[in-house]
């Protein structure tokens, strides 16, 4: 999953918000929506791993996992095998 386009749209949405100002508004938003990004891209993964461990609460077979790969995140579904025993 590539977060990206999610980092992009706060930033535009940072750069409208600061239109409204001034020059040194619009500058000041524009160096801050730069230094927030690695903020936001670990905010937005926490995020996820959150939801995946949720998940994984209620899939009692399955286990969701979040991994970073480079800048994206990917998403691993695994079975545990509990369906496939059989009480004995």
């Amino acid at each position: 999953m590539d977060l990206s386009p999610y980092i992009t749209s706060l930033r535009e949405d940072l750069t409208a918000t600061a239109s409204a100002g001034d020059d040194q508004t619009r500058r000041a938003a524009a160096v801050l929506s730069a230094a927030l990004e690695p903020a936001v891209r670990l905010a937005l993964m926490n995020a996820l791993a959150d939801l995946a461990a949720e998940v994984t609460t209620q899939l009692p077979e399955h286990v969701v996992e979040v991994r970073l790969d480079g800048r994206d995140v990917r998403v691993v579904v695994t079975g545990t095998g509990a369906a496939e025993r059989e009480p004995g």
